[in-house]
């Protein structure tokens, strides 16, 4: 650990599993700029890879907390991952982790050895593929590595993923962006707060520290971002409704988590529907309903539907053999999405029907979304008192 800069790899509780098929590609991550510089990238399922130097990188900077157990140093080429039904996030060296996860994050530092005579270090500069992206970490290098990096690569050696790159080190001038930019041309470029333009190309700035990107967006020509430093703060009254929802949506996950598979998929004789649909009906609603509106602000968020069908005749499970804590994992999931791109209702009036809403005005979906946590809550509960209930 004589090196400076090492990687670091922020590790939740809340990731995903590998019941997810490859449609995950496309499912939206953000990167989050730190004031260090540093910066951390949240995948769609809650899994979070984070870099800086070390005596500098601030967690809290992340809206991370900065436990032991939750930050680890990698210095390998590692997978980031966390099989479903279990708690524990797995770290493994790339020549050990499991070869058939589309959804783990996967994180290849580059050395001299791997890309000719460069001179970087292994420690200093990474690609991380999450998501259907590649995202090339550059801000731990010069612009001088960087550029000379970029400028020895051929096409054929770069995969067919969507890539962003991001080199918000203050060191990074024009030149080098623009030069990095036309060897790897990324669909996003996140720059430093210094720069107006990159050649005829417009940086547009960002108040706040986060960006959303999805390799399913459709991207002609790099767009140049840069970020601000400071978290996004919502209004007094986007807080209280937030916070509201997400007291009952704790409280709904708290019941779901004590349930087994069988009482997950128990079939009440009265025809009514199971605990799992009543799981899946409440996060799906809440990512279709927010995902539309997201979308419509910003195209790196698409509209997501994992809604089931409303009757129970018709209804087929998404995950059968998922227990209630992964369902209750599942909700977390969702809350944390709906939260982590709230900064796109900045500005919006919350009586008035919000951009890419069929009928919704955002105060009448927080409501609506607290009011719907606590009742279909409550009808799982009720089953429970029902004949033939799983014990």
């Amino acid at each position: 650990m004589k090196s400076r800069y090492l990687l670091l790899i922020v590790l939740l509780s809340f990731s995903f599993g590998t019941e997810y098929s490859k449609a995950d590609d496309g499912h939206p991550i953000a990167i989050r700029i730190a004031e260090n510089g540093g910066f951390a990238i949240e995948s769609m399922w809650g899994l979070k890879v984070g870099a800086g130097s070390v005596g500098k990188l601030d967690a809290s900077a992340y809206g991370l907390k900065s436990t032991g157990k939750e930050v680890a140093v990698v210095e390998k080429q590692v997978v980031v991952h966390r099989a479903a039904n279990e708690d524990s996030v797995s770290v493994d060296e790339l020549e050990n982790a499991p070869a058939d996860d589309p959804n783990a994050i996967v994180v290849k530092s580059v050395s001299s050895a791997d890309w000719g005579n460069t001179k970087l270090g292994r420690r200093q500069f990474a690609i991380i593929s999450v998501d259907g992206l590649d995202v090339y970490c550059f801000n731990q290098v010069t612009p001088q590595q960087a550029t000379k990096w970029v400028e020895g690569i051929a096409k054929d050696q770069l995969s067919k993923r969507p890539r962003v790159v991001i080199a918000n080190g203050i060191t990074f001038d024009e030149a080098a962006c623009l030069s990095i930019s036309k060897a790897l041309e990324p669909t996003l470029f996140v720059v430093n707060e210094s720069l107006e333009s990159c050649g005829e190309s417009k940086v547009v700035a960002v108040p706040h520290n986060t960006v959303a990107v999805s390799s399913k967006q459709d991207e002609s020509e790099t767009r140049f971002v840069a970020l601000g430093t400071t978290p996004y703060e919502m209004s007094d009254e986007y807080s209280e409704l937030f916070a509201k929802k997400e007291s009952a949506c704790s409280a709904s996950r708290d019941m779901f988590a004590k349930l087994s598979v069988a009482q997950m998929n128990f079939k009440p004789a009265n025809g009514t529907h199971t605990p799992r649909w009543n799981a899946e009906h409440m996060m799906g609603r809440e990512l279709l309903f927010f995902s539309q509106i997201y979308n419509a602000v910003d195209p790196a968020i698409p509209v997501m539907n994992l809604n089931p069908k409303q009757m129970p005749k018709d209804y087929k499970y998404a995950h059968e053999d998922w227990t209630g804590a992964e369902e209750a994992r599942q909700m977390k999931r969702v809350e944390d999405f709906t939260r982590r791109f709230g900064y796109l209702l900045d500005g919006m009036d919350l009586n008035k029907k919000a951009k890419g809403s069929q009928f919704w005005t955002p105060l009448a979906l927080l409501r609506q979304m607290e009011r719907h946590y606590n009742e279909h809550s409550a009808n799982v509960v009720k089953k429970m008192q029902l004949d033939g209930w799983p014990k």
